[in-house]
């Protein structure tokens, strides 16, 4: 007599679908770095994040300077005060007070030292 034929295998679903997946991923990962596009991405988004430092410095810059300028319209220039009340400079149609030394400030007073009462 013949023998019966082994029974079918039993298909796996599950493990068909995690091949299939693996292999979908991997194509697709290939794709992508064959394409260049994602490093490109990636470039452009570095490139992105130099402009931003570079946009907040130059804005950083422009307060500063906006601030100059309104120092500048109110006749307030550093380095004139500078000159004037460090340096002792003064222009040449300056009037000019000169005050003795200690008239125009109080004495300093010395702290009264106490001695300790005996015993």
């Amino acid at each position: 007599m013949r023998e019966t034929p082994a029974p079918p295998r039993a298909s796996r679903p599950v493990l068909a679908f995690f091949v299939s997946l693996a292999a979908s991923s991997a194509l697709l990962a290939l794709l992508l770095l064959w394409d260049h596009r994602v490093l490109e991405l990636k470039n452009a988004r570095q490139e992105v994040r130099e402009l931003d430092v570079q946009i907040a410095d130059r804005i950083r810059e422009n307060d500063e300077l906006k601030l100059q300028i309104e120092a500048a319209k109110r006749h307030e220039f550093p380095a004139e005060r500078v000159a004037r009340e460090e340096l002792h400079l003064v222009r040449p149609d300056d009037l000019v007070l000169l005050y003795p030394a200690g008239a125009l400030t109080a004495p300093e007073k010395k702290p009264v030292e106490k001695k300790p009462a005996r015993r």
